[in-house]
């Protein structure tokens, strides 16, 4: 069964998000970050904001949206990759993803 993940700092976090949701939440680094901030501060630490980078839908109905997150604190600033993934292996699905941006460069 496909649901959806957060991404970052090697870890997987299970989000409550159905596909409905992520695509409308996906271009809307704002609402991403209004709506998971806590869990996003988890694995990435403080952040500021999110910017959108980069969307993959596959045919088979899996996606990898990319967000780069402007990190803030006293231990950590700069930015770190935050993704969500719906898939039902996003282990799988985050390999593909590199793949391809691998075959793109």
């Amino acid at each position: 069964m496909r649901r959806a993940y957060l991404y970052a700092g090697d870890l997987f976090k299970p989000l409550n998000l159905s596909w409905g949701e992520l695509v409308e939440l996906a271009e809307g680094p704002e609402a991403v970050l209004e709506r998971f901030k806590r869990k996003i501060e988890e694995l990435a630490g403080s952040v500021k904001s999110l910017k959108l980078r980069k969307a993959v839908v596959a045919g088979s109905g899996e996606a990898v949206v990319k967000y780069l997150a402007e990190r803030t604190g006293e231990k950590a600033s700069g930015e770190a990759s935050v993704k969500i993934i719906y898939a039902e292996d996003p282990a799988r699905a985050l390999r593909e993803f590199y793949e391809r941006e691998r075959e793109v460069a």
